[in-house]
């Protein structure tokens, strides 16, 4: 899938379930939710490492990591910024940087 897709997917997403229940979207509102999920990716990251309560979980690890893509994808969309254009800049800006070409 391409990241326009994933993108415009995530959008389709958060809006139905914006009209469903008849609510606004909200800018802020939706880097609320990302923080949140960042906190959930955090505490499976330190359930593996310190084997915290042995409650790491592969399957919700994974979960979580993608909510984090999805609601970032939908600030993206929400800011207008061209994912693709600034992922790629900023690839060439890092290789740069620590001299990898």
């Amino acid at each position: 899938m391409e990241i326009k897709e994933a993108q415009n997917k995530s959008w389709e997403i958060i809006d139905k379930y914006n009209k469903k229940h008849n609510m606004e979207h909200k800018k802020e509102l939706m880097f609320f939710r990302l923080v949140e999920e960042v906190g959930e990716l955090s505490r499976q990251l330190y359930n593996e490492k310190d084997n915290w309560r042995k409650n790491f979980d592969k399957e919700n690890f994974d979960e979580e990591l993608i909510d984090i893509l999805v609601f970032t994808l939908i600030i993206a969309k929400d800011y207008e910024v061209n994912i693709e254009d600034v992922f790629n800049k900023k690839i060439n800006s890092l290789k740069k940087r620590f001299e990898l070409e």
